[in-house]
């Protein structure tokens, strides 16, 4: 599993095995939701049951899986997160796009960083947006979520 490091694998076997309540080394269908949510995950139900591949509601109760093959889960679970995280922070960023050019304003998006949700210093923002800004004093706020996401 390329995505995820020896360390955060042998972490995730260890929560997984948390689960064991057989002792099998596998757990219930119906527990794979709260193993993922254990692990720091957020899925719905519905994508729960959509990664299982749909199973009728008695295999639920009567299917189980390795750690083996959750982990594939786990990584699709991670993936679709990381997506829609981007998609939702460039849609933030969004409102403030008044020409709709991909653009927006470094003074928005200090006072963005400054007084909204988690609230970052002064100096903790202008080592963030420093380079970023154009001749006009804009920040492409895709490359900037791409760029604060990915390191």
């Amino acid at each position: 599993m390329a995505d995820f490091s020896e360390d955060q694998i042998a972490d995730f076997k260890e929560a997984f095995q948390l689960f064991d309540l057989r002792g099998d080394n596998k757990i219930g269908y119906i527990q794979c939701g709260d193993v993922l949510r254990a692990l720091g995950q957020n899925p719905t139900n519905a994508e729960v049951m959509k990664v299982l591949g749909n199973p009728k509601q008695d295999e639920m109760n009567t299917k189980f899986l390795s750690f083996e093959q959750f982990l594939p889960i786990l990584q699709t679970v991670n993936k679709n997160r990381d997506q829609s995280t981007v998609e939702e922070i460039t849609d933030g960023f969004r409102v403030f796009d008044k020409e709709g050019n991909g653009k927006i304003t470094s003074s928005e998006v200090r006072h963005v960083l400054t007084s909204l949700g988690e609230k970052m210093r002064e100096d903790e923002v202008e080592a963030l947006l420093a380079g970023l800004e154009d001749a006009n004093g804009c920040i492409d706020y895709e490359d900037f979520v791409h760029m604060v996401l990915t390191g």
